[in-house]
């Protein structure tokens, strides 16, 4: 999908005090907007009309609440560029392709939901002289708010209509979404997932490819050259489903046994190589439809683990961070940091010493002082005493397996 501009509006129309207590109390409302904005469209849009009541009640219902709560908190931001629901507006626009809702009715829509806003504003100005003065001043960023989304949805509708992306070995947008976020799926999503031939052994793997660093009008073909990538080196290994979503390449990787996992790792290392502004992360194949989405998961979090490293590494396995992500989360994460870290750095600092960094060749090393010390340029005696002064100093002895293990994981602590 391509990515859309970044919602706000320029600072020169700066929103007042008083039209800052105007957004706050529509804020507080904007369950019930939601809902006079869903009931409108259904009566006065022929498309919305058609469709069942659990897809107004739920899908059409959530995006309107979305996208209230959207413009109204750009009002109030500090940076006016910034949206945290965008890009869940943005897929709206795809799904309501397969709804059979045409784009002049999508547009309609947005249209009386940007009227329904504004009357919504005057009514909470009310007669008051001051407050329909702060309404005034309102008016030209909630308008140029509906007139950004209708652009963006619109090329978002017209490249879901003419398949931008599709291939037959590429899911439809709304297709991938239901699999990614484990949504009860249609006879449609079971039908493509069918083209996997998983077999009772089967697992799939969720591979996600982001690219960073990327101009906004070049989303769309550095979307393409990922999968011109993928299918030439993921697909050689593995039958293979992919999807596009907000600009990320994804992979769905039937996975049988040990060695196309090992084929799949070596595979997403080469993508990766491929692309210097691509990030590349692997969930862990889990069995059945139900699977896909705990694998996604574990590749978002593999890829947030991949966007603080520097410089890059490749393709990240969510296998080889599971450890750093559940000692993040440890309420007792910065006490071991403290404990096992604090001493060593706090006698580097006094002594010029380099403590730290000889217990981090250490660990890379596998504790083999030999190779520590050619690492390092030093004498082994050198290794030797500094693991024995680092013992000395954190209670924690590296020579012995519980002494080392939480010192490596102090160091992995670190370096998150």
């Amino acid at each position: 999908m391509t990515e859309a501009p970044r919602v706000g509006l320029p600072a020169a129309t700066q929103v007042t005090a008083d039209g800052r207590r105007l957004v706050e109390r529509l804020l507080q409302r904007r369950h019930d907007l939601a809902k006079v904005i869903v009931t409108d469209v259904k009566h006065e849009v022929v498309d919305y009309a058609s469709l069942g009541t659990l897809t107004m009640s739920g899908d059409v219902l959530e995006t309107a609440l979305l996208t209230v709560t959207d413009l109204l908190e750009s009002l109030l931001a500090e940076d006016p560029g910034a949206s945290r629901h965008f890009e869940n507006i943005q897929r709206s626009g795809s799904r309501r392709v397969h709804q059979n809702v045409s784009l002049t009715s999508l547009l309609q829509s947005y249209r009386i939901w940007g009227a329904r806003i504004w009357q919504a504003v005057l009514d909470e100005a009310g007669d008051d002289p001051i407050m329909r003065d702060a309404a005034l001043g309102l008016v030209s960023r909630i308008f140029a708010y509906v007139d950004m989304v209708s652009i963006t949805l619109a090329q978002v509708y017209a490249e879901e209509s003419a398949g931008a992306y599709r291939g037959r070995d590429v899911l439809r947008s709304d297709l991938l979404e239901s699999l990614l976020l484990g949504q009860i799926l249609s006879d449609r999503a079971r039908m493509e997932i069918a083209r996997l031939n998983l077999a009772s052994d089967s697992k799939i793997a969720v591979v996600v490819i982001k690219s960073s660093e990327v101009l906004p009008d070049r989303v769309r073909a550095e979307s393409l050259s990922i999968l011109r990538a993928c299918r030439k080196n993921v697909t050689a290994q593995a039958r293979v489903l992919f999807g596009v979503r907000d600009g990320d390449v994804i992979c769905l990787v039937r996975i049988s046994n040990a060695a196309e996992l090992q084929s799949l790792a070596a595979a997403a290392q080469r993508v990766a190589e491929q692309g210097p502004s691509w990030r590349v992360s692997v969930g862990r194949p889990h069995g059945g439809l139900t699977g896909i989405e705990r694998s996604f998961r574990e590749a978002q979090e593999a890829a947030d683990v991949a966007s603080s490293l520097r410089p890059r590494s490749g393709a990240i396995l969510f296998s080889e961070v599971i450890l750093d992500r559940i000692l993040v989360r440890s309420d007792y994460a910065e006490d071991l940091l403290d404990e096992a870290l604090g001493p060593l750095l706090t006698y580097d600092r006094e002594h010029r010493a380099d403590l730290l960094l000889t217990l981090q060749s250490y660990v890379a090393n596998d504790m083999n002082m030999t190779k520590t010390a050619k690492d390092l340029t030093v004498n082994p005696n050198t290794v030797a005493y500094r693991i024995k002064r680092i013992g000395q100093l954190t209670g924690q002895d590296p020579t012995t397996s519980n002494g080392i293990v939480n010192l490596a994981v102090a160091l992995r602590l670190m370096n998150n």
